[in-house]
């Protein structure tokens, strides 16, 4: 694989592109930290939609859902309802609370009810998350920019690149710049997936009546024959236990993830609009149908073409390479770099949203309450700024580590299953219910749950790692999803039990 002329004009326009927006962005400048982080609310609603599908949509999806699909079903497709009942739900309870208050960081009405301390603690739970979450992701993009190369580029220099890119534009551009920044990414992974399918369906000998038929009689690794056009398999009422299930399950993480993750809800705070901003959050529950089924679609097509090029998959053992080695074996010049960018712009959108999340979380729940109490907005905003560029290091710093300790990984894929429940727990007692709890109760709340499913999380890795089966098998590999229900449902509960009898005042305003 060698990239031509236009796949390296293309990459080299879309690197361009994002250059001159932050470049565009930062000739505006930010006085005050709402202006720097959420464009001074000033982002218009389409654009909002467009940065939170990017911020949704990873490397990681744009890789394991054709994976999903060459090497299944369209099952995962209609799996998760609970998310499109989170989205409702978030958007009409928590969007609204949030914007009534005006905070820049979500945790900041953590303060209005608990007092400072929980909201550092809420902030704080948010920072280690979405760190090591992110960082992730960083190692999966320096991978695919490594195998791209085709090693011309070593590790170090592709996680180098990948964050020096994203700093460029985020650090001078801030909010308003990700914003429109996302919007280019999101226009270029679509498009880049739905080419993608077109040129796999034109030359699967037969085209999509081949598929179809191949997608029917569909050959596990058993040798089991299976359809994977089963849409409404989770329907059947054999299925339907584990629908129930995971339709709570869904409804509990995506809950989490829209009202408790900065980097989700700051996104939609920057909207101009903020009737549309719930629309937009909305909108994303159904629009991740289509977008979900196009890159099965991917999939699929992948599985029929595979048939009649088994050179394709020859020696392959991981099915999330079955995208990248089409991309970069067969695909044509020019199309192929539309891929790349694509996969880039995934990643990008992701990340960068991640950098402002975090600096905003930093910057307005600990620099601000403890050490800039008396400094000017001019200087907050240079350590707003500033502290882009120290999350960009630490993220440098722990995907050149994370690169040898892969078998990790899934530790920091977990990790919101040990703090999201514990998050949404205490969001949802703040904004639906008028108990009085001091902030020592609270943190109390929080810390049990995490501390209790961590040492349950990693107890079970240990015995599973060492030959152990039984319980602590599925343990590990599957009901680990569980430990967002728990921590939301203990810290609920344990706040009703430990309520005052007084009724909490609700402060006028946000400190």
């Amino acid at each position: 694989m060698h990239l031509g002329f236009l796949d390296g004009s293309i990459l080299v326009g879309y690197v361009v592109m994002l250059a001159a927006i932050g470049w565009w962005a930062a000739r505006r400048t930010a006085k005050t930290t709402d202006d720097y982080f959420l464009a001074n609310r000033s982002i218009p609603w389409l654009v909002t939609t467009a940065s939170f599908m990017a911020t949704c949509i990873s490397a990681l999806t744009f890789i394991g859902t054709p994976a999903e699909g060459y090497s299944s079903d369209y099952r995962y497709l209609l799996s998760n309802p609970g998310d499109i009942l989170a989205t409702i739900f978030i958007a009409m309870v928590f969007l609204p609370h949030f914007q009534k208050l005006r905070v820049t960081s979500i945790y900041q009405a953590m303060a209005e009810r608990f007092g400072p301390s929980a909201r550092t603690t809420c902030s704080a739970y948010f920072l280690l998350t979405r760190s090591l979450a992110s960082t992730v992701r960083i190692v999966a993009i320096a991978k695919v920019l490594e195998v791209v190369s085709s090693g011309a580029l070593s590790y170090p220099c592709c996680v180098i690149l990948v964050i020096g890119g994203i700093l460029a534009y985020t650090t001078l551009g801030g909010g308003r710049a990700i914003a429109w920044t996302d919007l280019l990414q999101f226009s270029l992974l679509v498009t880049g997936a739905v080419a993608a399918l077109g040129y796999i369906v034109t030359h699967v000998p037969g085209g999509i009546g081949a598929i179809v038929d191949a997608g029917r009689h569909a050959v596990a690794k058993d040798g089991t024959v299976y359809n994977k056009f089963n849409f409404l398999e989770m329907f059947k009422p054999s299925n339907l236990g584990l629908l129930a299930l995971m339709t709570v399950w869904g409804f509990f993480n995506s809950s989490a993830s829209y009202g408790t993750d900065q980097d989700m809800a700051q996104r939609l705070l920057a909207c101009n609009d903020p009737k549309k901003a719930r629309w937009s959050l909305m909108i994303w529950g159904l629009a991740g149908i289509p977008i979900t089924f196009l890159f099965l679609s991917i999939g699929v097509s992948l599985y029929a073409y595979s048939l009649s090029h088994p050179e394709l998959v020859a020696g392959m053992t991981d099915p999330d390479h079955i995208f990248p080695r089409f991309i970069l074996t067969t695909m044509p010049h020019g199309l192929r770099g539309l891929l790349l960018a694509a996969i880039a712009s995934a990643a990008m959108g992701s990340a960068d949203s991640a950098l402002a999340s975090l600096s905003t979380a930093f910057t307005m729940d600990f620099y601000k309450p403890f050490w800039g109490k008396d400094a000017s907005e001019a200087q907050v905003v240079k350590v707003s700024k500033l502290s882009f560029v120290g999350f960009g290091l630490f993220f440098m710093v722990c995907a050149m580590c994370l690169h040898r300790l892969d078998s990790l990984l899934w530790l920091a894929f977990r990790l919101i299953a040990f703090t999201y429940g514990p998050l949404l727990g205490i969001f949802l007692v703040a904004i639906m219910t008028d108990w009085k709890l001091s902030a020592r109760k609270v943190i109390g709340l929080m810390i049990f749950p995490t501390i209790l499913t961590f040492g349950l999380a990693m107890t079970a890795w240990g015995m599973t790692t060492h030959g152990a089966g039984g319980f602590w098998v599925p343990l590990h590999q599957t009901y680990w999803r569980l430990y967002t229900i728990f921590g939301t449902l203990f810290v609920s509960a344990g706040a009703w039990l430990l309520k005052e009898q007084t009724p909490i005042s609700q402060p006028a305003s946000v400190a």
